[in-house]
């Protein structure tokens, strides 16, 4: 009876946390590769941490990041058409993100808290980087510091903004630098954490450090590659002002995400279902009032409302916006979960993150190496010669564009804070971008590196077709 009683409750564990893979990101460590997708996780099954390979299958008790299906269901428990088959007539409510946790009340939620010492804050960079592996704008803030070079000393811990649960805690396979580019780095953990703060309302910090006692005391050891999920009984309660995990390194990535909200700039919102909460991207200094806010709003180095940035740019029968190799329809890539590399088939076409007058054109990484040798900050992402024709406008109607792409230099932002940004148009041509709109949602692409726009008569036979 023992025997089956537990996988009674597995299956059960199973079905309720089937949730989605964990996101990739690095504060600026950006180069990296998204290291979360197809790693192996550990799962609480009602208060019990197990682990299991990335082979395992994963509708088992054991899941694994980047495979995981996500019950998607509505607020009242009854499932979305098309999704995991209920297996209960008394479904308890389910979140309206990840489809994933029990839950209950909706609604953002006020932060009362400062999530670390605003005084240990050197600079918030906004959303909407784009460079490397995140060829289309990044959804959360980047959160700079000064750390103590003792790492002994390095006692502060991020906090939980708001009251809510912690539901999952991922460990990356790698640890991170405490302090990057010195002699013999140390490293600390390098952990991604979820909080619920109601069924409609999550707060997601990455590359966090070293957890709390308090939370490490409920998880026990995350192994490197591993993930923890709250149970239906036992998610990790936080108040607000409750440590959550010290910093980590230099920098680390914060979001706020309200499933109220979609966002109007994704006009395919199916796309992102591998990253459901990217739709859901909410600027977060609005949760915050009066002194906290502005206090947290004085190190934001963008200047131009909103000062959190943006991330959603598509505009029907514009060529502006995210854009998808095809054949690869959608963010993923339409690629086996863990497959490195789903980026390349990405492009956008927005603007600068802290200088919106920028024109930006961000391409999957490896199909501008050329260019990218010739500019070391551009990195995938390259400024436009006279940032000009605006996107915006570039319709079928327009017919063949040809973008002069450049170096990016330095400038842009608040003159008074040290983080550097490279938001400029710089001196150095890189080639020629060809675009043309044909309507029904597709345009056709060609890089030329090396060649300026009145060196490139138009298409050849090495055209790309990139669809919404």
């Amino acid at each position: 009876m023992l025997i089956l009683r537990r996988l009674i409750l597995v299956v059960i564990a199973s079905v309720i946390f089937t949730a989605c893979g964990n996101n990739s990101n690095n504060a600026e460590n950006d180069a990296m590769a998204d290291p979360a997708r197809g790693m192996a996780t550990s799962t609480v099954i009602l208060g019990e941490t197990s682990t299991a390979a990335p082979s395992e299958n994963p509708s088992s008790k054991h899941t694994t990041i980047g495979t995981e299906t996500p019950v998607r269901t509505t607020r009242s428990g009854s499932l979305i058409e098309g999704t995991q088959k209920d297996m209960s007539q008394n479904t308890p409510e389910r979140d309206g993100i990840f489809g994933a946790f029990p839950c209950s009340g909706s609604g953002p939620s006020q932060f009362t808290s400062n999530f670390y010492s605003i005084d240990s804050i050197t600079g918030i960079r906004p959303m909407g980087k784009m460079a490397s592996s995140h060829v289309t704008p990044t959804d959360h803030l980047y959160i700079h510091r000064n750390p103590n070079p003792d790492i002994a000393q390095d006692n502060e811990y991020v906090v939980a903004p708001a009251d809510g649960v912690i539901v999952k805690i991922s460990r990356f396979p790698e640890d991170q630098q405490y302090i990057y580019q010195v002699p013999d780095p140390k490293m600390v953990p390098d952990y991604r954490v979820i909080i619920m703060h109601s069924c409609t309302f999550f707060t997601i910090f990455i590359h966090l450090g070293e957890l709390a006692p308090a939370i490490s005391e409920v998880t026990g050891e995350i192994a490197n590659g591993r993930t923890w999920f709250g149970t239906t009984d036992a998610p990790i309660p936080v108040k607000a002002g409750d440590p959550i995990a010290k910093f980590g390194g230099q920098s680390l990535d914060w979001s706020v995400h309200d499933s109220d909200t979609i966002l109007s700039g994704f006009i395919v919102p199916q796309h992102y279902e591998t990253e459901p909460w990217k739709i859901h991207t909410v600027d977060p200094f609005p949760f915050y009032e009066g002194s906290l806010r502005n206090a947290l709003e004085a190190k934001a180095i963008r200047v131009v409302e909103p000062i959190a940035g943006k991330i959603d740019y598509d505009i029907e029968g514009a060529i502006i916006g995210n854009w998808f190799l095809d054949g690869t329809v959608n963010y993923s890539g339409s690629l086996p979960p863990g497959t490195p590399r789903y980026w390349n088939g990405h492009l956008s076409i927005a603007y600068g993150y802290i200088e919106p007058s920028q024109i930006r054109i961000s391409i999957g990484h490896d199909m501008a190496d050329d260019m990218n040798n010739d500019c070391r900050k551009c990195r995938g992402s390259y400024g436009v010669k006279y940032n000009s024709p605006d996107p915006a406008t570039v319709t079928a109607e327009t017919g063949l564009v040809k973008y002069e792409l450049m170096s990016r230099e330095r400038g842009g932002g608040r003159e008074d804070h040290s983080i550097p940004a490279f938001e400029m148009v710089g001196e150095k041509s890189l080639g020629t971008f060809l675009v043309k709109h044909l309507g029904d949602r597709t345009i056709r692409v060609e890089i030329v590196p090396g060649k300026r726009p009145d060196e490139v008569m138009g298409f050849t036979n090495g055209a790309l077709i990139y669809r919404r």
